[in-house]
């Protein structure tokens, strides 16, 4: 390819499976069924995995994210809105914001932080946000994930394919976070419950 060609932006559907994949790095195709009896593989030392951390938050990027100068930009952006407990990492087309203590975590200016950008040719495609808390129905019938630890909490809808744990049941979420374009508050689609 010459040094100059411009990169084609990968489809927002190989962005958001590379996202899943970060969130559930265990995930992966079925692999095709053969006949005959399986070949043992060598068992391989598996080290401990490390504790997950309080939370998490996911950016899917298009547009240009290869470049030196971008990714650095991206980074500061995000480092401004993510409070001191925030830990930033740009990976490709992704950004994911870590919290390894329990605290409030500024969801929605981490996200505005990347989605008002002014740089050429970059959007923030989604958003997937994972983080250890419980659920509280209240009286109107709607449900909150409150995190653990703290008294933050948001709007969550929990999809048929999810298990949903009784009220107050320490549990890990993975969510969808919708709401981010506009101003009001970001609320949150369960996707997966692990835990409780």
């Amino acid at each position: 390819m010459p040094r100059h060609a411009r990169m084609t932006p990968a489809p927002a559907g190989l962005l958001l499976a590379g996202l899943f994949l970060a969130v559930f790095p265990g995930f992966s195709p079925a692999a095709p069924v053969t006949s005959g009896k399986a070949t043992p593989q060598p068992s391989a030392a598996v080290a401990p995995a490390a504790p997950a951390p309080f939370a998490r938050v996911y950016l899917a990027l298009r547009g240009c994210t290869s470049c030196s100068h971008c990714r650095s930009t991206i980074r500061k952006m995000v480092r401004s809105q993510s409070g001191k407990e925030g830990e930033t990492r740009v990976d490709g087309d992704r950004v994911e914001v870590v919290y390894n203590k329990p605290g409030a975590v500024p969801l929605r200016e981490v996200i505005r932080g990347l989605a008002d950008n002014r740089l050429h040719d970059l959007s923030l495609v989604d958003v997937l946000f994972e983080a250890d808390g419980s659920f509280q129905t209240n009286p109107g019938g709607t449900t909150r994930f409150t995190l653990r630890e703290t008294k933050q909490s948001f709007p969550v809808a929990v999809d048929r394919a999810v298990s949903r744990p009784a009220d107050g049941k320490p549990v890990r979420l993975v969510a969808l976070v919708e709401g981010w374009q506009g101003k009001g508050e970001v609320s949150l689609v369960a996707r997966e419950v692990r835990g409780g």
